[in-house]
């Protein structure tokens, strides 16, 4: 009864002659937090400006300056931090610490992202199970009765304006999941998505504010359907949105396009996206008339979350003592410094883990990181888990000479010209910078793209076009990331696939070995040799 009473007087003081008829509206966004808790690299211990336990400090802030606040996320969410592993393999007695987190916040709804399958249908429904709010992703559908398979969105009511959230799924889900992961769903696009649900949202749903939160980047304007990153392409094709929220890509973002307001927050809980919306009333209702919109660091004055440190302390703990055990002892360093130069004992021992895994003749893969070193001595798992921290399997696929010559030529786009201030093409990022192990070449970037292979070379004799052989890569690449089977002309299947996360096969490799000793045989290199700090210092 005295809801309805307030709700009463608010809507004649609305009415009053003269009275201002307007309201703020904040909305809060996170997303592609991979289930990140503390202030710290959990490889390297150093403390770092990213996680739960200062992100909830932030959002809590936030929360207390609007008596209105939208807090929405955008995927995700329960992969990629160690202690997320040990929940969903080891520990599954405790609860998903990004979803108790979440509830204690209050957050209204969450996007579905793709590596929240990572873990399997089931794991990702005991997740969902676990939150006080919906998971959104209108264009993911059961197969078997084409309904959706999760909310497709949510209305809140903020005062008197209904806010309607529309949660789309990246369009590309197919091609970056692995199909087991996906079984008994369908992926539609979400640009026709949008274009049905935000009229509806309008129209059935009377919501005087739309919000779209797509797991996927800004890409272009002009993006396809069934795209990776369709942000522009919903500003520009789909009108009705009054705030577009995006994730997936892991970067800042707040610009307009098409008039319409961009909002994406950095990963690991690095970042907040923060969006005030003015609304006035009119004769249909409210109506957005500004919005301000910015992404605010997470700072190290941000003091951790009480709460936070509280709902997580029985997962760290188990955590901490599973990363802590004790692996082989390593006769040489790992340094990931000139990985993406030349032949190094880092990528050796990951395509050595690789070809084992399926029986290959070859291994293609990405360093990954220029950053990552760990010296020779006693090592932990802690150190190895940073090599592979998503859920990666490996598969076994033909490939022809040509296609090996092909794939390396994708690899080498990577780099631009060697006379060119700039080495590094920033438009690839360094996991999509293939090697391939088991053939020896040189990447000769003096010359353009297309031309850049040379000598490439199968057990010391040339590599025919026509010759065929076998090459292990990662389910990522065998989904479509990075372009690598479109490049080839693949359009073969995999001969085998592992079905044990690459993680777990290299931990059991280092574990077997009480010593890790690691031949480098210098299959590889860039031509011409390249101002090492120059390039350290370009790349990431």
């Amino acid at each position: 009864m005295l809801r309805w009473i307030g709700i009463f007087l608010l809507t004649l003081a609305l009415n009053l002659p003269g009275q201002a008829q307007e309201m703020k509206l904040q909305v809060l966004a996170t997303s592609d937090t991979h289930a990140a808790i503390m202030a710290e690299d959990p490889f390297t211990l150093r403390p770092s400006n990213r996680g739960w336990a200062k992100l909830a400090t932030l959002i809590r802030q936030q929360k207390a300056r609007h008596p209105h606040t939208l807090l929405l996320d955008g995927g995700d969410t329960i992969q990629g931090d160690p202690s997320a592993y040990l929940r969903a393999r080891v520990r599954t007695d405790l609860p998903d610490a990004p979803m108790a987190i979440m509830n204690a916040l209050g957050y209204h709804a969450m996007t579905v992202g793709n590596h929240d399958f990572d873990w399997g249908q089931a794991t990702l429904r005991q997740a969902e199970e676990q939150a006080t709010f919906p998971w959104l992703a209108a264009n993911l559908v059961t197969t078997s009765t084409g309904k959706p398979a999760f909310t497709p969105y949510a209305v809140v009511e903020m005062g008197l304006v209904r806010v309607g959230i529309l949660g789309l799924a990246n369009s590309s889900t197919t091609q970056i999941v692995p199909a087991a992961n996906l079984h008994g769903l369908r992926v539609e696009d979400a640009l026709a998505t949008a274009r049905t649900y935000v009229p509806l949202l309008r129209t059935k749903e009377k919501a005087d504010v739309v919000v779209v939160f797509l797991h996927g980047g800004m890409g272009r304007p002009d993006a396809r359907a069934f795209t990776e990153n369709q942000g522009m392409a919903l500003a520009e094709q789909v009108p009705g949105i009054d705030l577009l929220l995006l994730g997936h890509t892991h970067t800042n973002v707040a610009t307009r396009h098409n008039g319409v307001p961009i909002l994406q927050p950095m990963a690991q809980g690095q970042a907040l996206g923060v969006a005030e919306l003015s609304l006035r009333k009119e004769r249909q209702g409210w109506k957005v008339v500004a919005c301000t919109h910015e992404v605010r660091p997470v700072t190290e004055d941000l003091p951790p979350d009480p709460q936070v440190l509280e709902l997580t302390a029985p997962l760290r703990a188990a955590t901490e003592k599973y990363l802590n055990t004790s692996t082989a002892t390593l006769t040489t360093d790992l340094d990931g410094r000139w990985s993406r130069m030349e032949d190094s004992a880092l990528m050796q021992l990951i395509h050595t883990v690789q070809r084992q895994a399926v029986n290959a003749q070859l291994s293609a893969a990405a360093s990954p990181s220029v950053r990552y070193f760990v010296p020779k001595g006693p090592t932990s798992i802690r150190q190895f888990w940073a090599l592979m921290p998503y859920e990666n399997l490996v598969a076994r696929i033909p490939v022809t000479g040509l296609q090996l010559k092909l794939w390396l030529e994708h690899a080498a786009r990577y780099y631009n010209l060697s006379h060119q201030p700039e080495l590094v093409n920033r438009e690839v990022p360094g996991f999509d910078f293939d090697m391939i192990d088991g053939v020896s070449y040189a990447l000769d970037i003096s010359r353009p793209l297309g031309q850049r292979v040379v000598d490439l070379k199968f057990n010391g004799q040339p590599v025919k076009e026509n010759q065929t052989f076998t090459m292990a890569i990662t389910s990522y690449r065998l989904s479509g990331g990075g372009g690598y089977l479109d490049a080839i002309h693949f359009k073969g299947q995999a001969q085998v696939q592992n079905p044990t996360p690459l993680r777990n096969l290299l931990f059991e490799y280092v574990l077997a070995r009480p010593t890790l000793s690691i031949d480098v045989p210098n299959r590889w290199r860039i031509i011409p040799a390249l101002d090492r700090e120059r390039v350290l210092a370009q790349t990431r």
